[in-house]
């Protein structure tokens, strides 16, 4: 992955080096004609060649100035690597030459032109070893034909000295390639290593900026979820001292008592809001993928907005459908109904539109909220989906929502595997299109509006709440006593252990997740648990209940299917859990039942296996409730939605 980078590192850095040399090359070279003829000039041999030879090693030296002007003014006129080859053909001519001149030496009557011209091309090898040494390609090519004429001359002419020259010549070709590997090596490193430097000053960089954006994100969230929060509480303590006065009449009293109750419902909106995108961001909400017909799902959504829609003059109009898709069709209908809430929040005139295209997909396709609103400029796409962002509401109306419905919508999609599309112009509307996967007929368990079987209720129950806080189990004995239950309390999970000690068994134990003593409701659900199951009572239920959004164990039990239920809940979504709870237990038990029956019996499998059948598609009935594991999780309750 690394290689690319660092290899365009070198030949950039290469490319730098080989022409920064070539201005200091190119009088080098002029000084080396000027040298060469002036040795030659008293008695020139084959004068002829030798013009031509030395005036095709000027003009190559010119060409190399030209190539080096050239690199200068247009350095992407070729990529880095196209350099180096056009420098390493430029070597080819221009050190050839001076190599192949030295045959002129040994035509000379002169017999001390040979080492004269040999001292003059090992000068310029070294010369090429200083700045072309780093580079295989244009040492290589430079370097022999610099030397290896001169090597086989000295070895031809047979005579001692000149062998021993021969000898001489041929050390320092090797020694000088050895020099130049290491040198190579060394140059790589150095390249490797500011590069290195390079990509992790960028990474900083890019953490640096990460961290800002995160930190001013942040920021802007707080603020604006203190300004939302703190709205509704100063009119409620506002309203609330008005009730004080004397002088109100009974008509002002209960007008300010409605005023009040409004304020509290908007309050406990826009908190279950913020603990909704607190859920979607520490991983505790989980995805359970079902089989089921897209059109149940329109039509429970679409139950849900048509009394809205009407109110307000528009058609709610739902595409009919007889597409299957698996999906989450709890988290999908949370995105669905966000999606249409926003279209009757913003619409004023015309209709709305529900529905499925397949959008040219051979498996699968897409749902399309569409509306005939206000719409949203191109430039606010992305900002729409920032929290507290609210394109048509600058005065923060609350009656107009928070702005936190799409960035939810944004992380249920995300979270189904999917990307939310968004096309939308001013006074054209809106349209919002997500992906869904086809499911298949045959998978279908229940329909999405079978109501839950009838189950257990909680009329003689007997619970064990364990809890640190004296008012919230003063509050829990009290609900679960009204409900019929034998409610047990526990301060801790030693208080929980006494209890049980003392002959009572539960039904369900509610816990708490921060306890004193820095210990956790998994750590007293766990004790209770074996203690229980050591005792024969394995179907007891446990429900965990907690304010933390973001702890790691949290989202650890989640992922084992172990039911979590986040604060503030209400009683009725109290009351619906335990009874699918129980309901999952006694159905549990049922199927173990059946499964010893059949094991004990092979003769009756037949009955025994439509026992289990219908233990197993009764415990599916209802999709829309949570079935973790051997537990279930009711439906969250639904965020409100705003752009």
């Amino acid at each position: 992955m690394r290689a690319d980078p660092i290899q365009r590192a070198i030949d950039e850095d290469l490319v730098r080096v080989l022409y920064a040399q070539d201005p200091i090359a190119f009088f080098s070279h002029w000084f080396s004609i000027a040298v060469l003829v002036g040795i030659y000039w008293p008695t020139i041999p084959s004068p002829p060649l030798f013009i031509a030879c030395f005036s095709f090693y000027a003009a190559t030296n010119c060409a190399s100035l030209a190539l080096w002007i050239c690199n200068r003014r247009y350095p992407q006129l070729v990529s880095p690597r196209g350099w180096i080859y056009l420098h390493a053909l430029r070597g080819v001519l221009l050190y050839s030459m001076p190599g192949i001149a030295v045959w002129f030496a040994f035509q000379s009557p002169q017999t001390d032109l040979p080492l004269l011209h040999t001292v003059m091309l090992v000068t310029l090898a070294a010369g090429v070893f200083m700045s072309n040494g780093f580079d295989l390609l244009n040492f290589s090519t430079a370097i022999p034909f610099l030397l290896f004429p001169s090597i086989v001359l000295h070895f031809g002419s047979h005579t001692f000295d000149r062998t021993i020259l021969a000898i001489v010549l041929a050390f320092f070709f090797c020694a000088i390639n050895v020099y130049a590997l290491s040198y190579r090596k060394l140059f790589r490193q150095v390249v490797q290593a500011r590069v290195d430097q390079q990509y992790l000053a960028e990474s900083l960089a890019a953490q640096k900026h990460v961290a800002e954006e995160a930190s001013l994100a942040k920021t802007r969230f707080f603020a604006a979820a203190s300004h939302d929060l703190r709205q509704p509480l100063h009119a409620i303590g506002l309203l609330a001292a008005s009730l004080n006065d004397a002088a109100a009449t009974p008509t002002q009293h209960a007008k300010t008592a409605e005023h009040i109750v409004y304020n509290v419902e908007a309050l406990n909106q826009l908190f279950n809001q913020v603990l909704d995108l607190a859920r979607l961001e520490s991983g505790v909400t989980q995805v359970i993928r079902l089989h089921f017909r897209l059109s149940e799902l329109f039509e429970r959504v679409g139950s849900q907005y048509r009394p809205q829609a009407a109110a307000k003059g528009l058609a709610l109009r739902i595409a009919p459908t007889t597409m299957v898709v698996h999906d989450d069709p709890v988290l999908l209908e949370r995105v669905l109904s966000n999606l249409l809430s926003n279209a009757v929040r913003y619409t004023e005139e015309g209709a709305i539109w529900l529905g499925f295209r397949r959008a040219g997909r051979s498996s699968g396709g897409y749902i399309e909220v569409r509306d005939s609103g206000i719409g949203i400029p191109v430039e606010e796409h992305e900002r729409v989906f920032e929290e507290f962002y609210q394109v048509a509401n600058p005065q923060r109306d609350a009656r107009q929502g928070h702005g936190l419905g799409l960035p939810t919508v944004k992380r249920l999609v995300g979270m189904l595997g999917g990307e939310l599309q968004l096309r939308s112009a001013p006074g054209r509307g809106s349209v919002f299109r997500l992906p869904v996967q086809a499911g298949e007929v045959g998978g279908i368990v229940a329909s999405l509006n079978e109501a839950v079987a009838g189950g257990p209720s909680a009329q003689g129950r007997h619970v064990l709440c364990i809890d640190d806080d004296p008012s919230i189990l003063e509050g829990l004995s009290s609900l679960l006593g009204r409900w019929g239950c034998s409610v047990r309390g526990a301060r801790d999970e030693v208080d929980a252990l006494v209890a049980l000690e003392e002959g009572f068994v539960p039904d369900a134990v509610l816990c708490d997740y921060q306890l004193a003593n820095h210990r956790t409701g998994a750590q007293a659900l766990a004790a209770v648990r074996n203690v229980l199951t050591r005792a024969g009572h394995d179907n007891v239920v446990t429900l965990l209940i907690t304010g933390d959004m973001a702890s790691a164990e949290l989202a650890a039990l989640a992922l084992q299917g172990i039911p979590v239920l986040h604060k503030p809940v209400t009683p009725a979504r109290l009351r619906r859990t335990l009874e699918m709870l129980w309901q999952q237990a006694e159905l549990d038990k049922g199927r173990a039942v059946a499964t010893a029956a059949l094991r004990a019996t092979p003769e009756d499998d037949a009955a025994q296996s439509a026992l289990v059948k219908a233990g197993v598609e009764s415990s599916a009935a209802n999709p829309l409730t949570r079935e973790t594991g051997r537990q279930s999780q009711p439906i969250s309750p639904q965020s409100e939605p705003q752009k």
